[in-house]
């Protein structure tokens, strides 16, 4: 088992701050949380995670200067960074700690959105490796063949649409984490607009029912309010 990726989560609300990085640990990363800008600071240079997720309108260091602060340009304390705020707050919020304009802000109405962020920052700094996504998965009693789009339990052949293959095997090739429903329309959909929750819905439990005849198992897991994630 890899070790998880660490997400700091700085805010000043406690109870935005604790639903966010609670989002994260049910996707599977590891989290550390702050109220302050100072105390971010702190956490940085002794957890050093790999992204700080950073509210707009912290009590002492503005949300957009931390993010400079946490910049490339700065030695010893670099780390991807993601300054956040809830949709309909103001960015003239911060001016009083002196936040710097040009640094975007990201305005979210539902968790999922931020965990798709954090997704992406790992998906884009460490590459897409084709061999990851045409390779044979074994996860347990299941062989997932992406070249044949074939999946077998036991050595015994599942039958799959190609949306319900392409589904699970975006789950299985990321199994270390939670999938969000935004990342699954984009991947297994393209991003079509027209993909509507309950299509997804319908797909999952179409899914769900074949893999737990084969198995005896639930394979695909719901996070509530998230995604979905491959249970080995």
């Amino acid at each position: 088992m890899s070790v998880p990726k660490h997400v700091l989560v700085a805010e000043r609300d406690e109870q935005t701050r604790a639903l966010v990085a609670a989002a994260l640990r049910a996707s599977g990363y590891a989290t550390t949380e702050s109220a302050t800008g100072r105390d971010t600071l702190r956490s940085i240079q002794v957890e050093r995670p790999d992204v700080a997720l950073v509210g707009l309108s912290l009590p002492d260091i503005g949300g957009r200067d931390l993010a400079r602060i946490l910049g490339p340009d700065c030695e010893g304390t670099s780390v991807s960074t993601i300054v956040f705020a809830e949709r309909g707050a103001r960015p003239e919020d911060c001016v009083d700690n002196g936040g710097a304009s040009g640094e975007r802000v990201t305005y979210w109405e539902h968790v999922e959105e931020l965990v798709t962020l954090v997704n992406g920052i790992f998906d884009v700094s460490e590459g897409e490796d084709p061999q990851r996504f045409e390779a044979v998965l074994r996860c347990g009693d299941v062989k997932i063949d992406p070249r044949s789009m074939a999946v077998e339990v036991n050595g015994i052949p599942v039958d799959l649409t190609k949306k319900e293959f392409h589904f699970l095997h975006v789950l299985a090739v990321n199994k270390e984490r939670t999938c969000t429903r935004e990342e699954l329309r984009r991947l297994v959909w393209g991003g079509s607009a027209d993909v509507i929750g309950r299509t997804v819905d319908v797909l999952v439990s179409r899914l769900r029912s074949k893999l737990t005849a084969a198995t005896g198992r639930e394979i695909v897991s719901t996070v509530r309010g998230i995604g979905y994630r491959f249970t080995e």
